[in-house]
């Protein structure tokens, strides 16, 4: 860091530098538990054919990936892949509200994340989806 800036961050309870603040920041074992409890509502808004509830939980699962390849940019690459590739044929079937393939493309896609984690030498990771909806949403399409 230059000597004529020195930035310090006050948190109202301490200080420090700008230089600290890397390490400080979620690292993909923060994000991808986010990312799992979205694509969990993502898959249960599909089965009640709630298509704004499933979009909404794509693109907020979407937003979280995106956040974790930019703060750890060696899964970048891979997450943009996969992002332009297996989501995109689940955010295609959401839109066109063509829930027989969400079902085969949801699949697919859990399959690729978790061939994913094979990748980067994490073969006890297996994320699965959960089998009851999510507790803490109304799943009932509005409207």
């Amino acid at each position: 860091m230059s000597e004529d800036h020195d930035h310090v961050i006050d948190t109202g309870k301490g200080t420090f530098s700008i230089d600290d603040l890397g390490p400080l920041m979620p690292g993909m074992a923060e994000i991808m538990p986010l990312v799992g409890a979205r694509i969990w509502k993502c898959y249960y808004a599909g089965q009640a054919r709630n298509r704004p509830l499933a979009a909404f939980q794509l693109k907020e699962a979407v937003n979280l990936m995106e956040k974790g390849a930019f703060l750890r940019p060696k899964y970048a690459e891979n997450m943009d892949k996969f992002i332009n590739e297996e989501l995109a044929v689940v955010r295609k079937a959401i839109d066109s509200e063509d829930w027989d393939t969400f079902e085969a493309a949801f699949q697919a896609m859990v399959e690729a994340a978790n061939a994913y984690h094979d990748v980067y030498d994490k073969p006890y990771l297996r994320w699965k989806i959960p089998e009851m909806p999510p507790p803490d949403l109304d799943m009932t399409p509005r409207g």
